[in-house]
């Protein structure tokens, strides 16, 4: 696969103005679009103001689900798509994408079958605690509907004692419990950049650049502000596609097309460093309703635990953030069903916040507002001769179905013809995916021999990269980087563990810098690796992660220090990683990793504790 190079998009966008489509936001809808329209081998560009999925598109709650709750708004329709969806995505993207239990703590029999009852009928807003038989209803039809498409088992339900032998640390209160099957995504920001890579790569008229903003329209021309080099560039197009989420209306204001056609509503995550509860959930989600009848989840994300979420409306996108008050209204949440495991905010290790790009309602509860999509259509006139076309809700499971449909509408109106569609095509690195353990250790030992790695070097790369693993390797092969186990002194050649790092090597980290648009520092920790979500970063690796970028970039002192520095304010308020957690994970990080790397001086040696530390992830 060709990298993703955005100096040569820049200089392509210059020299192919004139486009058939546009799409303005880098977040997974527009992704999932650009896919769809480069197959129709159209010239169709896509920009992001800022880095891809750095929006919306990475604050997920990280479930791929059908959407179970949306059975009482009688949103059937919505229900089938993302099942059907759910289950292409667990065949198409089998490395990032798994199947999770999930389980609902019961409290009573009969609560909700009136409240329940008038939500369908739409005649209340308000929220309710339910009991088993509307659950027990709810789950018959999510059956059905699953039973065309989906092989996973059917629900089941336990009563209070199996219930409890099963999940100790449970609020003993309960009545019973339900397990029914979704799915998980592990990487979303990774999925969706593997989907620009491959669409850029197959198609040499589709483009995409991160950090190209739309400034306007001027003499029918749309306006794009390079916020790198601050160059301007000049496109025309036959349609615009407005994919920005929650900032779709400040988007057609730009292009002098006012609209008010979102309700925005905050999602807050926490990630939580709790080996108590993360056993305590014994592999499942809990998907749970607090108190007030709101429905929340927690479940195992690799060694952390992830719970969320909130849903708080707002009025501006922007300076979006976990506030102490949503941080308390989550632990009180998760303190109703696991009542006897403490929970401390020292346990916090990541925080994130989105904003849902909901359809603009009055509905009195925010749970109410539907999660379904739809494409709001502007016509051409006096200030653009180019129909906008802005694209409302949608959800990462349902991202290309929505694809799908925006592009059979684009057909129409602006006439092409519709040559295929990704519905059956395996996402990057799950192609030829290994999807058994006999398959998978056989891929691990043909990667081995293939790269000079060990087992379970091999075994991280494949789960991290899925297929696309190899990408990494002939790369590494290519820039005469040797193995991917050896290590040398310079830069170009370091490929052991980082020196601060258990998990990525420098070379792993050159190769993401070189070949998928990586810009800063918040780019690495943040999209293209799991570091900061996944509680690892510390400050040490940050300042290390930002020398070799640094040097890859050929900045000077004063720039490398100015990107560690905004890199520190942005983690800090967005994600609650202050400057002294970073500093205090590293006193503790680095203690163990000084003292294995001095003690091991020959590669050999080297090469061993990398596995060692590998076979830990």
């Amino acid at each position: 696969m060709h990298p993703l190079n955005r100096q040569t998009t820049l200089e392509k966008i210059a020299q192919q103005s004139e486009m058939d489509v546009v799409i303005v936001g880098g977040g997974i809808n527009g992704i999932g679009l650009f896919r769809e329209l480069a197959q129709q081998d159209l010239k169709v560009l896509l920009i992001e103001q800022n880095d891809y999925c750095s929006g919306a598109s990475a604050a997920p709650s990280r479930m791929i689900h059908g959407g179970l709750r949306y059975l009482e708004n009688a949103e059937y329709s919505l229900v089938k798509e993302s099942l059907h969806e759910r289950d292409l995505l667990l065949k198409n993207a089998p490395h990032y994408v798994q199947p999770l239990a999930t389980t609902i703590p019961i409290f009573s029999w009969f609560d909700g079958l009136f409240t329940s009852t008038l939500r369908f009928a739409g005649l209340t807003d308000h929220s309710c605690n339910r009991g088993a038989l509307v659950i027990k209803l709810g789950l018959h039809v999510y059956d059905v509907f699953c039973a065309k498409h989906t092989k996973m088992p059917r629900h089941s339900f336990k009563f209070s004692k199996a219930t409890h032998q099963h999940w100790q640390g449970l609020n003993r209160d309960l009545r019973c419990s339900a397990t029914y099957y979704d799915a998980w995504i592990s990487h979303p920001e990774r999925l969706a950049l593997e989907m620009i890579k491959e669409s850029c790569a197959q198609f040499s008229k589709a483009l995409a650049c991160n950090y190209l903003a739309l400034t306007g329209v001027e003499q029918q021309s749309l306006q794009l502000a390079d916020k790198i080099d601050n160059q301007i560039l000049t496109v025309r197009t036959k349609a615009l596609v407005n994919a920005s989420g929650a900032w779709i209306d400040f988007t057609n204001q730009k292009l002098a097309k006012p609209s008010r056609l979102i309700g925005g509503t905050k999602g807050s995550h926490l990630i939580l460093d709790n080996p108590l509860l993360h056993s305590a959930l014994n592999g499942n989600m809990m998907y749970f309703e607090n108190q007030e009848g709101r429905v929340c989840i927690v479940f195992p994300y690799f060694d952390k635990v992830l719970v969320g979420s909130t849903d708080i409306k707002v009025d501006d996108p922007d300076d979006i953030y976990c506030t102490p008050q949503e941080r308390d209204y989550i632990f009180e949440s998760l303190q109703y069903i696991f009542p006897n495991i403490p929970l401390a905010i020292n346990d916090i290790c990541f925080t994130y916040s989105g904003v849902r790009p909901l359809p603009s309602s009055n509905a009195q509860s925010n749970g109410q507002i539907s999660r379904s999509h739809s494409i709001h259509v502007q016509e051409a006139s006096d200030s653009s001769d180019f129909p906008i076309y802005s694209m409302i809700g949608g959800k990462w499971t349902t991202f290309r179905a929505f694809a799908e449909q925006m592009c059979e509408r684009l057909s129409t109106d602006i006439g092409f013809e519709i040559k295929s569609n990704s519905r059956h095509q395996a996402i990057g690195g799950g192609k030829n995916y290994p999807n058994t353990p006999e398959a998978k250790q056989q891929w691990i030992k043909d990667y081995c021999a293939s790269f000079t790695v060990c087992e379970a070097r091999a075994a991280q790369l494949l789960d991290r990269y899925g297929t696309n693993a190899y990408e990494l390797g002939e790369y590494i092969k290519q820039q005469g980087l040797e193995s991917l186990s050896q290590s040398t002194d310079s830069l170009a050649g370091v490929s052991t563990y980082m020196t601060y790092s258990q998990d990525y090597s420098r070379a792993e980290i050159q190769f993401l810098i070189d070949n998928e648009q990586v810009e800063s520092l918040l780019d690495i920790v943040l999209r293209r690796t799991n570091i900061a979500i996944s509680g690892a970063l510390h400050m040490s690796l940050l300042i290390e992660l930002n020398t070799v970028l640094s040097q890859v970039k050929n900045w000077d002192s004063q720039r490398a220090q100015s990107e560690l520095t905004q890199t520190l304010l942005h983690l800090e308020k967005f994600h609650t990683l202050t400057n002294s957690m970073l500093v205090e994970r590293s006193q503790t990080i680095n203690h163990s990793l000084i003292n294995s790397y001095d003690n091991d001086n020959d590669n050999a040696t080297t090469d061993r504790h990398a596995c060692q530390h590998a076979a830990r992830g």
